[in-house]
C-alpha cells in the first residue's frame, strides 16, 4: 500500500513537470533571416498598437493557455488612453501568431479558426477577448460549436459567414503556417515573444514591460 501511495505521488509530480514544461519558455538560438522577416511582418487584422511603428513585437499563443490570457491581459492595457504604458503601443506594432497547443488543448485548433474567421469581419480582437475570458470553459465544454456560433452573434458577425469561413481551407492553412514558423524558430512553449525579431525567454510581465521600455 504504501509503495502504490509513493508511486502515485510520483506519477502526480511527473505530470505536472510535463505540464508545466509545455508552458515554460525555452531558448534556441539565433535564426535565419527569412524566418525572422517573416516574424517581423505585420498581419491584417492581427496588427494592434501602431501599424507604421519601427518596431515590433509578435506573440506565439495559444487560447487555452493559462500563461497566454494573463499576458493578453496585461499587453492590451497598454493602448488604454490614461495608460502609463501608452507611449509603447504608440512607437511599437504588436502581432498575433497562433501557436496550437493541440496536444493538449481540444479546441486550440477550432478557435484559431474561429479568430481567424472574425479576423475577415474585422473582430479579431474583439473574439480573442472573449475567449481568454471563457478560457475555464473549453475545460468541461462537451461541444464547442454552439459556442462559437453564440460568440458570433454576441459580436454581431454575419454567422453564416463566418461559419462558412472557419471551415474554409485557407484559413486553416494560414494557422497550420503560423505553427510551422513557430517550430522553425524553435518554439515549443506559449506564449513566446520576439522584439523586434530577437527571442525573448523565461518572460514574466514586468521582464516584458522592461524589455519594451528599452526600445
Amino acid at each position: 500500500m504504501k509503495k502504490q501511495i509513493v508511486y502515485s505521488i510520483l506519477a502526480v509530480i511527473v505530470l505536472f513537470g510535463g505540464l508545466f514544461g509545455i508552458y515554460k519558455l525555452i531558448g534556441s538560438g539565433s535564426l535565419d533571416a527569412e524566418t525572422t522577416n517573416k516574424i517581423l511582418l505585420h498581419i491584417s487584422g492581427r496588427t494592434t498598437w501602431n501599424k507604421k511603428a519601427d518596431h515590433t513585437l509578435t506573440v506565439f499563443s495559444d487560447f487555452q493557455c493559462p500563461a497566454c490570457k494573463t499576458f493578453d491581459e496585461y499587453l492590451h492595457t497598454f493602448s488604454a488612453t490614461n495608460s502609463p504604458q501608452l507611449s509603447i503601443s504608440k512607437k511599437t506594432a504588436f502581432v498575433f501568431r497562433y501557436f496550437p497547443l493541440y496536444q493538449i488543448h481540444e479546441y486550440a485548433y477550432p478557435l484559431a479558426y474561429a479568430a481567424e474567421a472574425a479576423a475577415r469581419q474585422d473582430k479579431f480582437f474583439e473574439i480573442t477577448k472573449r475567449f481568454f475570458a471563457d478560457q475555464t470553459k473549453f475545460e468541461t465544454m462537451k461541444d464547442i460549436q454552439p459556442y462559437l456560433a453564440l460568440v458570433a452573434k454576441d459580436l454581431s458577425l454575419n454567422v453564416a459567414q463566418f461559419e462558412k469561413d472557419r471551415n474554409d481551407p485557407h484559413i486553416q492553412q494560414t494557422v497550420q503556417d503560423d505553427l510551422q514558423l513557430g517550430e522553425k524558430a524553435g518554439i515549443n512553449a506559449t506564449p513566446t515573444f520576439f522584439l523586434d525579431g530577437q527571442k525573448l525567454d523565461n518572460l514574466s510581465p514586468l521582464d516584458l514591460l522592461n524589455a519594451l521600455k528599452k526600445i
